[in-house]
């Protein structure tokens, strides 16, 4: 299916009109999230990425260990990869779709469970990002995040 009707027809089925940047990115906002489509025409490919946040300044260990955990067999990604933008440094989550086996319902379906893995990573730096501050004011010992499942879908 083409990759400008698959991303119309889903603006329409949400009630959106989703139209291009100047850049020919399709942008919109979900529960204060930017997500964004890429057209990649060159591999019959739609692109989704979203925006995680920045990283905490400093005491990223903690964070960068799950984050690489969470990746490993896309566990807690669903094929999603996280990035971290060398332009706006800040964490992006990305996933490749062929447009060779989307249709209407497979890509909603995609999108919806991206930005619910979206919505989970946003959390989840968020909450690092007040944890690191709160315990640079307090001289408090940072909470381990590791591979104990953090991630439920």
């Amino acid at each position: 299916m083409e990759s400008l009707e698959i991303i119309k027809k889903f603006g329409k089925k949400i009630g959106i009109d989703i139209a291009p940047s100047d850049e020919g990115v399709y942008m919109f906002e979900v529960d204060q999230m930017l997500v964004a489509f890429h057209v990649m025409p060159e591999l019959d490919t739609i692109v989704l990425t979203g925006d995680i946040g920045e990283p905490p300044p400093e005491k990223l260990e903690n964070l960068y260990k799950t984050m690489l955990q969470a990746q490993y067999l896309f566990q807690n990604t669903y094929g999603a990869t996280i990035s971290l933008n060398p332009e706006t440094n800040r964490f992006v989550l990305c996933k490749a779709l062929s447009c060779k086996i989307l249709d209407d319902d497979s890509f909603f379906g995609e999108t919806e469970q991206f930005i619910n893995t979206l919505d989970v990573w946003v959390k989840l730096v968020k909450n690092f990002r007040d944890a690191a501050s709160l315990a640079e004011e307090t001289g408090t010992p940072m909470p381990s995040f590791g591979s104990d499942g953090f991630i439920r879908a």
